[in-house]
């Protein structure tokens, strides 16, 4: 049985990364597939020396306000962007079931890093056309599922001996 060798941080934890290579897994949270794309993702990379910030919290609580005075809310929004500033790549997944607005926040704060984001946005997603866009200008990667997506994190890793 191979080892595994990566390592995941979950929100909000101050855990230490010890990958060669660190990933925050930005996009959808909403339960839409009967597999997490998290989940599913962090298990193909299981072979790799990556450490991979996960932001989903199974214990978040649906009647915590979205307010920066509330500290719970506040806390996870400045966790999920210092690890993002912190990540190597930050990957942010558009599912065509939803229209998440944060993640094009997202988008549009790493954009500006050559190399820094791999964008997965399938057919059907609504502002597909705008983030084809803008991934192009800016140079972005983009795939059109979580298949390809594994394919273009291990492109991005060192060479294994």
């Amino acid at each position: 049985m191979a080892q595994i060798r990566n390592q995941v941080i979950y929100a909000p934890s101050e855990e230490a990364p010890r990958g060669v290579k660190s990933i925050f897994l930005a996009g959808t949270t909403n339960k839409v597939d009967p597999s997490d794309w998290r989940e599913t993702l962090s298990t193909s990379l299981s072979d790799l020396p990556v450490t991979i910030y996960n932001p989903y919290r199974p214990d978040w609580d649906s009647s915590w306000t979205e307010d920066i005075n509330f500290p719970p809310y506040r806390k996870q929004v400045e966790w999920e962007l210092e690890k993002q500033d912190k990540a190597d790549i930050v990957v942010i997944y558009f599912h065509p079931a939803t229209q998440s607005p944060i993640s094009l926040l997202e988008l549009g704060i790493c954009t500006r890093v050559p190399r820094k984001a791999i964008v997965v946005c399938p057919e059907g997603y609504w502002k597909r056309g705008n983030v084809q866009i803008v991934c192009e200008k800016y140079g972005v990667e983009m795939v059109d599922n979580v298949d390809a997506l594994r394919e273009a994190i291990v492109k991005r890793l060192p060479v294994r001996s």
